[in-house]
């Protein structure tokens, strides 16, 4: 395709790491979002992308760095939607490529704030880098870009002052330029290190509650063991005294026919250790039937559950897939049609919800924000409830909470239960409900 010498070529160029794999035009790729063309070597990826715009002399003059991902067939996702043109217009100023700074739209660089999620960060480190990459192989012109040749344009000669002061201005400009690419690597290593922190407090936060449920299971199965041996124990001294009863009543009888035949005496004396030991026998049989149908009652208790469980996580599914199958094409059309649905959710600010994801934000919105906050659903309702009515949370004496006003923590991963719901005075002891129990 030959260009004018005016004009800027689109083209489309994908990452794997810092190695280019594939580039095209834009046209073509047009035609693989509308699922002409599919790509079987990109099949069930997530892949990083950018779109250039390039002029005449090969030099990049604006780039957008985007992610589309791939199904299982290599079609592009049909609800991709980033409007990379437009954002390419509006993009603030970036490194210098070759022909001054560029127009530069990333994830810690975007002037619309519900598309930035879509957008990746390059990685500007000094040597090999996504930048220079993409500079080479615009260069290398695998594309196979022509431009008109421009018409040869009447020589003029600057005076010195001129030419110091274009001189000037161009030192001005480089400067500038790597000021402005120095900020932006420092903003593209800051988003780096808040999603690193981010993805730590998340590990933290699900091992400390699994500490915590450990915890509470452990003094939970102490409980249930001490009050089953005090059962046990109350019926075995109960069976000690029957036995006790029936050994005295044996030995009285005894001592009365102690003046009897011998033959009589050993007769009593043999029904007596026969009885005795009937007596004990059963007993024990009792306390064994006790235990199994303990064991059958506690195994039959588990069957159920489980199986409610399993009923509870298909009406689920079901439901899911009745809401999703209902309104789909709806959601679709308008998400085709460039409506994003943004919501507000405590903790996680405004977001947008993709498509894929109505079902489950419908069905648990709290499950949802906690998510997009980083946190369990737990933590998140801890938090949600402090967050409405921040009061300690710590039971005083006689047994009513304490109420006292306490700080609010603005987000629900920096939020620890037993710790930031509580006054000063009680944070000195986060489980006095624990010690109570124990006591």
């Amino acid at each position: 395709m030959l260009n004018e010498i005016t004009e800027q070529a689109e083209a489309v160029v994908f990452f794997e790491g810092l190695k280019v794999v594939r580039e095209m035009l834009f046209s073509e790729f047009e035609a693989v979002l509308d699922c002409y063309v599919p790509i079987p070597d990109f099949r069930q990826q997530d892949l990083n992308a950018v779109y250039v715009r390039i002029d005449s002399d090969f030099a990049i003059r604006s780039a957008v760095f985007f992610t589309i991902q791939f199904d299982a067939k290599g079609f592009a996702d049909k609800q991709w939607n980033v409007p990379v043109q437009q954002l390419s217009e509006t993009a603030a100023k970036g490194p210098d490529l070759g022909a001054g700074p560029i127009r530069l739209a990333c994830h810690s660089q975007c002037n619309v704030a519900w598309h930035r999620d879509k957008l990746w960060d390059p990685d500007m480190a000094p040597g090999n880098n996504h930048f220079q990459n993409l500079r080479k192989a615009i260069k290398n012109n695998r594309l196979g870009l022509m431009f008109k040749p421009a018409e040869t344009a009447a020589s003029t000669e600057l005076s010195s002052s001129a030419t110091d002061t274009a001189r000037e201005q161009q030192f001005r400009n480089h400067m500038a330029s790597t000021l402005k690419e120095q900020r932006l690597r420092i903003s593209t290593l800051n988003s780096q290190h808040k999603l690193q922190v981010k993805t730590l407090q998340l590990e933290h936060q699900e091992r400390l509650q699994q500490y915590r449920q450990q915890h509470f299971e452990q003094v939970q199965g102490l409980n249930d063991s001490e009050q089953r041996n005090a059962q046990l124990k109350q019926t075995i001294d109960a069976q000690a005294q029957k036995i006790e009863g029936v050994r005295e009543y044996f030995e009285h009888k005894l001592a009365n026919a102690q003046t009897g035949e011998a033959a009589q005496l050993e007769a009593l004396e043999a029904n007596f250790e026969l009885e005795l030991e009937a007596k004990i026998e059963a007993a024990c049989t009792e306390l064994k039937d006790q235990l199994q149908m303990r064991e059958l009652e506690l195994l039959y208790r588990r069957e159920q559950e489980n199986s409610f469980q399993e009923e509870i996580r298909g009406l689920r599914e079901e439901k899911q897939a009745i809401m999703a199958n209902s309104g789909d094409q709806l959601l679709s059309r308008l998400s085709l049609s460039g409506v994003s649905f943004v919501t507000f959710l405590p903790g996680a600010g405004h977001i947008t919800v993709p498509v894929d994801d109505m079902g489950k934000y419908i069905e648990n919105p709290q499950s949802y924000a906690a998510g997009k906050s980083g946190v369990s659903l737990d933590q998140y309702q801890q938090w949600h409830k402090h967050h409405q009515l921040p009061q300690c949370q710590a039971l005083a004496e006689g047994g009513n909470i304490c109420g006292a006003n306490i700080a609010r923590v603005a987000a629900p991963r920096d939020f620890h239960a037993g710790e930031n719901d509580r006054c000063k005075h009680h944070q000195a002891d986060p489980i006095p409900a624990l010690k109570r129990v124990r006591s």
